[in-house]
């Protein structure tokens, strides 16, 4: 069978993956071992949580979805220990030189994604670690490509426009590492609003300075660099809708589904989601065209079509529409969300909307005498809230250039292979089928439970406005009373 351009790139390959337990990490995995034909792969995985690399390698296996028996792959993969907050990425020097000898590409994809992570763990894994990878990729004997993979919102504090080349960091790698090698935990906590600058958490502004590190040290390196935008379930592959946990504005909008969500610090303009297979297309396809060590760096800006951009206010109406089309039976409450950009107003809904139900629940749970647990559950959402907050309400257009470039360059075979055009995703059936594989995969709702939930959909909706209207009735009765 003739092998399209991209599946002919990788053939023989040995790719070297950091990030592989992760959402990209995995269908980067899946892709290069269903549909390519590498050499090897070779995994940089760290214990955790008292697991050790190779248990990690199970489960990563597990939850790739292979479709098939995964033994088949196993002769191919192999793991490297080591870890993205250690220096030199915690590799000992006999995995080093097989990696030297051995890799031909280099997919970096590792990072901490918490915005609120404390500056110095956020900076040894997002800048440190891309500074150490550099230095071996500059040792490896045959590196063909390279790709980093950053994020659509590294400079977030650039107004408007975001175009596809390099922005100047509120520091350089060296002056940050330098500083924070120099003080202890809880001054660089005093100091990190100063020393963020214009950027609204480490996570962008780590990720911003680890472009500069790319910009500045990645000299005759076949490298280039794929910003994605709000990552969301799968278009297609391994199955519509499908992701590897819940987290992040998956579990927002998990939340809101469940009708235990009910306000949010946001405009109705449009939100960047991307598939996150279209998204691993897009940097597999970009090694193919980055394999030039004599030209800059291409940047892609991976942010959707503008011919095809989903607004807030449509994506709230999407929403709506499949909990009444396909309602859970763990669902608590109607689905409905306000919008506001105002936040005295935001906090006035949280308390009313998210607060006083919670207190009420938490007491009958007290009397019962169960854990009291969701006036914390909904503080610690509302801090969620707060982090996210800059995101719902500033507003980019990004400049994509770039990825229409390569779209148009691909051959009809790599089309079908690796799509990542967003312009004709049909973006209802693609919200119910993330919905649908929720509900079914983490909710553990299977879809013949669907009339059972109908039913509990409508005994909600008649409690709801029964409880509405007993409170304006009230409300109205103590306004006669003290009128009259």
């Amino acid at each position: 069978m003739t092998l399209s351009q991209i599946q002919e790139f990788y053939k023989n390959q040995t790719v070297f993956i950091t990030g592989s337990t992760g959402l990209l990490g995995k269908l980067v995995l899946r892709k290069l071992l269903t549909t390519c034909d590498p050499k090897k792969i070779y995994l940089l995985i760290r214990q955790h949580k008292g697991k050790s690399v190779e248990e990690r390698l199970e489960i990563l296996l597990d939850k790739a979805d292979l479709g098939r028996d995964k033994s088949e792959f196993k002769g191919k993969i192999f793991v490297i220990k080591g870890d993205c907050g250690l220096p030199g990425l915690g590799i000992s020097q006999d995995d080093r030189d097989i990696l030297v000898n051995e890799t031909t590409c280099i997919i970096h994809i590792a990072a901490t994604i918490k915005f609120n992570e404390h500056l110095r763990m956020a900076a040894y894994v997002n800048v440190r670690a891309v500074q150490d990878l550099l230095n071996l990729a500059k040792q490896v004997r045959d590196l063909k490509a390279m790709v980093h993979v950053s994020t659509a919102y590294s400079n977030c504090n650039q107004k408007h426009l975001i175009i596809e080349q390099f922005y100047e960091p509120g520091m350089t790698a060296t002056e940050l590492l330098t500083m924070l090698d120099s003080v202890d935990d809880e001054t660089i906590t005093n100091r990190t609003s100063e020393l963020l600058g214009s950027w609204p958490n480490s996570y962008t502004f780590t990720k911003a300075v680890a472009e500069n590190v790319v910009k500045t040290e990645a000299q005759d390196l076949p490298i280039c660099i794929v910003r994605p935008a709000i990552l969301m379930g799968a278009s297609e592959e391994p199955a519509p809708g499908w992701l590897d946990a819940i987290q992040g504005n998956t579990a927002f909008f998990l939340g809101t589904y469940l009708g235990l969500i009910h306000c949010n610090l946001s405009d109705t303009d449009p939100i960047y989601l991307i598939p996150a297979d279209y998204t691993v297309n897009i940097i597999l396809a970009a090694a193919c065209y980055s394999t030039d060590k004599n030209s800059p760096p291409a940047i892609y800006n991976y942010t959707g079509s503008e011919k095809n951009l989903l607004r807030k206010s449509k994506l709230y109406e999407y929403g709506k529409l499949c909990c009444e089309l396909y309602p859970s039976l763990h669902m608590v409450n109607l689905c409905f969300l306000v919008f506001t950009t105002n936040t005295y107003y935001l906090k006035f809904c949280q308390f009313w909307l998210h607060l006083v139900p919670a207190f009420f629940v938490d007491l009958i749970c007290s009397c019962l005498g169960k854990e009291q647990r969701f006036v914390k559950m909904y503080q610690k959402l509302h801090r969620t809230c707060d982090v996210i907050g800059f995101f719902n309400v500033n507003k980019w257009k990004f400049d994509t250039t770039n990825c229409e470039i390569m779209w148009k360059g691909l051959k009809e075979k790599d089309r079908e292979l690796f799509p990542f055009n967003m312009e004709n995703l049909e973006w209802k059936t693609f919200l119910a089928n993330c919905i649908i594989y929720a509900r079914v995969y983490f909710l553990k709702d299977p879809m013949d439970t669907l009339p059972q939930a109908k039913r509990k959909r409508k005994l909600i909706i008649f409690l709801y406005y029964c409880i509405v209207f007993a409170l304006l009735y009230m409300l109205w009765s103590v306004m006669f009373n003290l009128i009259y």
